[in-house]
């Protein structure tokens, strides 16, 4: 496969344009003197600020119900000393880096500067139309990366100026509404303004149409209940208009739904894409497709993204049936688990017997191999993801991966739309969401003669009502978006992540013994064996100690250590 290489990536073009920007440390390195009045140095600028846009984070799925795992989220040892850690590949050393929270205030100074300056005619001699399209480029950037910290924190010091030693640095917390307003306003302005699309060479910059989609994203969670604590109705029907015009628009400029559901994340900038988080080797590369990968197929990775029993049961059959592991009869075959899914399992999964790198993956625990159940580099589930892996990647070159990470696709803008018309009471067209997308997965339309299925479509009853629609939504949400990066922010806007892994529902690993005549035993192993510990507080997380010493005026978030900031205030 013959990979376009996006602008902004770290092309040879850029490197040869800008050698002597490009081996610095970071931005604050380009020359004032030459940036502005240099359309290839102003191009570059925003290049390097598309690399700050956060990529692929294995991490994200262990803090859910995708896998096992969860570390800060879920083991109760948050506190603000001791935050959730963000590691992010450092764009210009092309490593990995680890941070001791998320507070990516250097970048939003970086996007202050070139918005700024690039506007500033007294600075700026490039192209009108240039520099206002890469100024709206830059507050793109700039809205998804405050739209990081308020999924976090709520309200944040909203900053939209570059500033000086000589300014007032102690900035309070704006309101969560404020934030929220702002991005919004940004993202507007994003849509109306920027290009319908781009020449194959500036493929993955924002168009209208991802700017579009990612305003009907914000909005989706601000009428979410951790952002609309009343319930306001009127906060879903914006939800819903924006989603639908956003739907409308990218149809009508010829996206759509992929036909392979698995080809889909490797066959680059396809119709369904939307915005991507664009690599490239040699160049801005990723190693999410090693930390994946069983051990035997990758170097000093163990695998990640394990999913659990629970996963696998949540995947319909073709009919649209419902067969989870507690439909296996004694005596009867653990195989009949794994048939007769639909598209987006074989695809996602990597489960017994089946083939990944041309090899019939033995994960029992008996296996003799590093990579099964219970090896110390093994499945700590008795499952592998596959979903987005490159399998012809090979040993070495899959630490340096160049798959993009499909930020935003149109079947998560159709499950948007969805979700915000079941609020709404469009229970309808809610539901023709649902059919396309579970009919692009293989569902059958009907199965005559199954009594269960009599009056169904895809499985579904078009009939429901509106919580069995919501729940219908959000349960074809969680497997077509497995491992995207979606559940666990989809999981904290409704506020269900502390009830789902708090006890209510457990994380299991299958474990397969092979016997002599080829049949297998098996058991359930809770991965939860150990209590986890979360509460309603952790979804707005806390400030760090240490930044609260730098700045006297930012308050700490309530619900930790006397904090007084409330991020639920004014919404």
């Amino acid at each position: 496969m013959k990979k376009i290489i996006a602008a902004f990536l770290v092309s040879l073009g850029f490197f040869t344009s800008c050698m002597d920007v490009l081996d610095k440390e970071d931005l604050k390195s380009i020359s004032s003197e030459n940036v502005w009045t240099d359309p290839v140095l102003c191009t570059a600028y925003v290049n390097a600020l598309y690399t700050y846009i956060p990529g692929w984070d294995n991490s994200l799925a262990d803090a859910s119900d995708e896998a096992t795992g969860g570390g800060g989220w879920t083991d109760g040892t948050v506190t603000p000393d001791n935050l959730i850690k963000w590691t992010d590949k450092d764009p210009l050393k092309n490593e990995n880096k680890t941070y001791d929270w998320f507070w990516p205030y250097d970048r939003i100074r970086y996007a202050n500067i070139f918005i700024r300056n690039v506007q500033d005619k007294s600075l700026t001699t490039i192209d009108a139309d240039l520099a206002g399209r890469l100024a709206l480029e830059a507050r793109f950037v700039r809205a998804y990366l405050y739209f990081e910290l308020v999924k976090r924190y709520g309200g944040v010091p909203l900053i939209t100026e570059p500033q000086e030693q000589s300014d007032d640095l102690m900035v309070k917390r704006a309101s969560t509404k404020a934030c929220f307003d702002f991005i919004i306003g940004e993202l507007e302005d994003c849509a109306a303004a920027l290009p319908d699309s781009y020449e194959a060479a500036d493929l993955g910059r924002v168009t209208k149409g991802a700017a579009k989609a990612f305003l009907g994203r914000v909005w989706l969670f601000r009428a979410s209940k951790q952002f609309n604590p009343t319930d306001n109705n009127e906060l879903w029907r914006t939800a819903y208009t924006v989603n639908k015009e956003a739907l409308t628009y990218l149809q009508n400029q010829g996206y759509e739904l992929q036909p392979d559901f698995g080809q889909l994340f490797l066959d680059e900038m396809n119709k369904e894409v939307v915005f991507a988080v664009r690599y490239v080797n040699p160049g801005r590369t990723q190693n999410r497709d090693a930390g994946v990968r069983p051990i035997k197929f990758s170097q000093n990775n163990t695998g990640g993204c394990h999913p659990t029993q629970e996963v696998i049961d949540r995947f319909p059959t073709v009919e649209g049936k419902k067969f989870t592991i507690n439909d296996i009869r004694p005596g009867e075959d653990i195989r009949d688990l794994w048939k007769n899914r639909d598209n987006r399992f074989y695809a996602t999964i990597v489960y017994q017997e089946s083939v990944y790198f041309n090899e019939e993956m033995m994960l029992n625990e008996n296996a003799e191999n590093d990579y099964a159940y219970g090896k110390n580099v093994g499945s700590k589930t008795g499952y592998y993801s596959k979903k987005a892996i490159d399998q012809s990647l090979s040993v070495t070159d899959c630490q340096n991966s160049g798959t993009d990470f499909i930020d935003i696709r149109l079947a998560e803008v159709m499950l948007n739309y969805a979700e915000a018309a079941v609020e709404v009471g469009q229970l309808g067209e809610a539901f023709g969401m649902l059919k396309q997308i579970r009919q692009r997965a293989g569902i059958k339309e009907t199965v005559p003669g199954d009594p269960d299925l009599a009056g169904k479509e895809y499985g579904l009853d078009p009939g429901m009502g509106q919580d069995a629609m919501r729940q219908a939504v959000r349960d074809e949400r969680f497997v077509e978006l497995l491992f995207e990066q979606k559940r666990l922010w989809d999981m904290r806007r409704w506020m269900i992540h502390h009830e789902v892994m708090i006890g209510q529902e457990k994380r299991h690993a299958l474990v397969l013994t092979l016997k002599p005549d080829g049949t297998y035993d098996w058991y359930l192993f809770d991965r939860d064996n150990t209590p986890m510990k979360n509460d309603v507080n952790m979804y707005f997380l806390p400030m760090r100690r240490g930044e609260m010493t730098n700045n006297p005026n930012l308050e700490q978030t309530k619900g930790w250590e006397n904090g007084t900031f409330d991020p639920l205030a004014g919404l």
